[in-house]
């Protein structure tokens, strides 16, 4: 059974539980990645190591701002293709809205500066460009960097390893690896089916400085990646030095990447799609074993955390009601539907914190700008509400007196954990 197969079934298993709305959106993105097979490398690192620099050096363009202070506030990615005027750029935002912007005027959207802390609410950013390196499908994302004192993101490059399925990892010859570095990568390797590691700014070292630094640096990729220098998969690790200020060792990089894109990709794409199906399945068991926990709990707390989330839904309609069919200028009111969103995605978080469970909306971007009157949101929300409360009532059978039902939702449980540990083990033969 090939990797795809796995993943259909997976999402098959998933679609019969409510508890699994969202491991089965994840699981049925990760088959349409393997069906469309295209390949998304992420540029991964600490703050301030030449990041971006190395992006435009790679596409042969100043296509991303650079500067002394952090820059990239939220994902950028960057795929073939043109606009009607040549390059063109898209923002897409939390709530589902996007926008064309002009690439000269990324800095507003994606600048730590001018966007801090991510108050435009920037989900990610997507720039199409025609670059021979991106021509055959390869999608190359910058992400911001680790370490720095915007905790916020951290969190956005941590929460994009998990897509990518390869990792260009990016050191700097003016400073030694730190632990936060060390951490990330730990983290990132259960992810990403590929790892290329530079070195960059080796043009302000002298050679032999250089060659101490980068056996340092290979020795303690092997300790990290759980690999023997002795040993051939060690060989394996690709250690690249370059300067992505002055373009040093950037054809080596992309030509490397290039041939295992050639040769290896499917490889790399199973290997990614392997390892990420793992993490849904161990969340998923987590999380599972969180639901029981509620289920345990003591009949009064529960009482009051379901009588809590029913003031809330009570409170939102409410508010709903308040929402006037026209703005200030009598026009009818726009974005009412990417308004719907950041309501569903309020809603999501509080389940999350009263009842410690993920669940789950999708967000559609191609229809977030779609006219909706107030009545038609109030009646799209009522119905988000409603359906919520009656999910909710059958995950947790709040106050289900029918003992045969209550043992037969623990006796699904148990066949879906039985279940996943089954495709864990179909995964790791897969993958190894």
């Amino acid at each position: 059974m090939d990797i795809l197969e796995i993943t259909k079934k997976i999402q098959k298993t998933f679609e019969q539980y409510e508890l699994c709305r969202l491991q089965e959106a994840q699981v049925k993105e990760l088959a349409l990645k393997l069906e469309k097979k295209g390949v998304t490398i992420a540029v991964i690192g600490q703050f301030k190591r030449g990041k971006t620099t190395m992006v435009n050096s790679i596409l042969g363009k100043k296509l991303l701002p650079t500067g002394i202070i952090p820059i990239t506030a939220a994902v950028t990615r960057i795929r073939y293709g043109k606009g009607e005027r040549g390059e063109k750029a898209k923002v897409y935002y939390k709530n589902g809205l996007y926008e064309d912007v002009p690439v000269a005027d990324l800095h507003k959207y994606i600048s730590e500066q001018e966007n801090h802390e991510n108050e435009l609410g920037v989900a990610e950013v997507e720039i199409l460009t025609e670059s021979d390196f991106l021509k055959e499908g390869l999608v190359l994302v910058d992400t911001p960097g680790v370490g720095s004192v915007h905790e916020k993101n951290s969190k956005s490059a941590y929460d994009f390893a998990r897509e990518s399925d390869g990792v260009i990892f990016m050191l700097s010859v003016d400073s030694p690896v730190n632990q936060i570095e060390v951490d990330f990568l730990k983290s990132v390797r259960r992810f990403a089916g590929k790892f290329y590691f530079t070195v960059n700014k080796i043009d302000t070292v002298d050679e032999e400085d250089l060659a101490e630094y980068m056996e340092y640096c290979n020795a303690l990729i092997c300790e990290i990646m759980g690999l023997d220098p002795g040993e051939e998969d060690a060989k394996a690790i690709k250690l690249i030095p370059i300067s992505a200020r002055k373009n040093l060792g950037i054809e080596v990089l992309t030509e490397m990447i290039r041939e295992d894109l050639l040769n290896k990709a499917a490889e790399i794409m199973r290997q990614s799609v392997g390892l990420k199906l793992l993490d849904i399945l161990k969340n998923t068991s987590a999380q599972i074993n969180s639901y029981r926990e509620v289920l345990k709990m003591a009949p009064n707390v529960f009482n009051r955390r379901f009588a809590e989330m029913n003031e809330l839904l009570l409170q939102q309609r409410k508010e709903a009601e308040k929402i006037p069919d026209k703005d200030s200028e009598g026009k009818p009111k726009k974005y009412l539907r990417a308004r719907l969103n950041e309501d569903k995605t309020f809603l999501s978080m509080k389940v999350r914190d009263l009842f410690g469970i993920e669940y789950f909306y999708y967000v559609d971007r191609s229809d977030a700008a779609e006219f909706l009157s107030a009545g038609e949101y109030r009646e799209e929300l009522v119905n988000t509400y409603d359906e919520l409360e009656q999910t909710l009532n059958a995950i947790f059978m709040y106050k289900e007196e029918n003992a045969y039902t209550v043992a037969r939702r623990i006796e699904d449980l148990n066949i879906l954990l039985r279940d996943m540990r089954k495709y864990s083990r179909q995964i790791k033969e897969n993958i190894i």
